[in-house]
């Protein structure tokens, strides 16, 4: 959390430690509260996003909870940014998720936003996994939103 590169490298690095059973709130607050100012005080020429599916809530690894809609909702949020800042220049690597059965409907869910489709196929577990109960952010995961947005200041 408190490593934000050295040298010349301060200010280059941002960790944002988000604890286990964070969900669609944690997520969205995080990318809103801290990404986004993030990216506008440093400027990318290019953003490129490691999309980790493992925050998926059916994910055998990860214990977070996060839905396909969810990954949808931030790829247009970085989209956004990558319009504003770097000319749409944005790439999503898939790097990470281990549910065979749910990681195709994140990806879809990425795909489908950057390329203005949308397909036939139905997540038919986005809505469930959405009122699963720890999905507003939590208090506890909130402090740890607001104590890192004095860190915005050292990006560079």
């Amino acid at each position: 959390m408190s490593d934000r590169g050295t040298g010349e490298g301060h200010g280059y690095n941002f960790n944002i430690p988000l604890p286990a059973g964070s969900g669609i709130g944690a997520y969205l607050t995080t990318l809103n509260e801290l990404v986004v100012p993030a990216l506008q005080r440093f400027k990318p020429e290019i953003i490129v996003v490691a999309c980790g599916f493992d925050a998926a809530a059916v994910d055998p690894l990860g214990p977070m909870i996060l839905n396909s809609e969810t990954y949808r909702k931030m790829t247009n949020i970085l989209m956004k940014e990558a319009n504003r800042l770097c000319n749409d220049r944005l790439v999503m690597i898939h790097e990470g998720g281990y549910s065979p059965s749910y990681v195709p409907f994140c990806g879809l869910a990425v795909i489908e936003e950057m390329s203005g489709q949308r397909t036939k196929v139905v997540d038919t577990l986005s809505d469930e996994i959405a009122v699963w109960g720890q999905q507003e952010i939590q208090p506890h995961q909130q402090n740890l939103v607001d104590s890192l947005k004095s860190y915005l200041k050292d990006i560079c």
